[in-house]
């Protein structure tokens, strides 16, 4: 065990650290689970693994108090969202630990199958919770305002010619339904149409 705890002492590379309860440790669950990818959980959960392999099992942060507080210009709406995210992953994160203790105690197949099942689907759930409080801590807000996309005032030209022309098909036809609808919108692109031009 004295590569643990020299991996222990050390900067605690994750890949390293996996490499080491892949060949010392028992639990083919938590094998996987670390696996899956170096988040906050899983490089919790691998030192806490390897110090009991190690037997040196001490006091890990808090996850509330390592958290990252949100940039002070947020919404108190989107404040209040960031504090509900962080709660949600503290309590899935509590039953995940439950789970995984249950894994160790039980020797029913069902139970045992059950409960992987439960711990997969609440990792999944703390997953998308990271991804929301990560691009919060990187953005300041939970959604990007969408980029208004600017077309060229050629290709302005060239849909307003294809709409104009449609219109004038659909106005031949003298049953044609919508036709002052129709009509409207016509002149309000042959409108817009002479704008453009008259920019040339």
């Amino acid at each position: 065990m004295d590569a643990i705890q020299i991996w222990l002492n050390s900067s605690r590379d994750y890949l390293a650290g996996i490499s080491l309860y892949a060949s010392y440790g028992t639990n083919n669950f938590l094998k996987k689970l670390f696996q899956s990818g170096p988040d906050a959980y899983n490089k919790k959960k691998l030192v806490e693994e390897l110090q009991k392999l190690a037997g040196k099992v001490t006091q890990m942060p808090n996850f509330v108090e390592e958290s990252i507080k949100p940039p002070p210009t947020t919404s108190l709406e989107e404040h209040a969202k960031y504090l509900s995210l962080l709660r949600k992953r503290d309590d899935i994160v509590r039953q995940i630990d439950r789970n995984m203790g249950l894994l160790d105690i039980s020797n029913n197949k069902q139970v045992l199958h059950e409960t992987a099942k439960q711990i997969l689907r609440l990792h999944q759930t703390k997953t998308e919770i990271w991804a929301q409080i990560d691009f919060f801590d990187e953005h300041g807000c939970f959604e990007l305002p969408a980029e208004k996309k600017e077309i060229s005032r050629d290709k302005e030209i060239q849909l307003l010619y294809q709409a104009i022309s449609k219109a004038n098909k659909r106005l031949k036809n003298p049953d044609s339904p919508s036709r002052i609808k129709t009509e409207q919108l016509r002149n309000k692109h042959l409108k817009r149409l002479s704008e453009l031009k008259e920019q040339l």
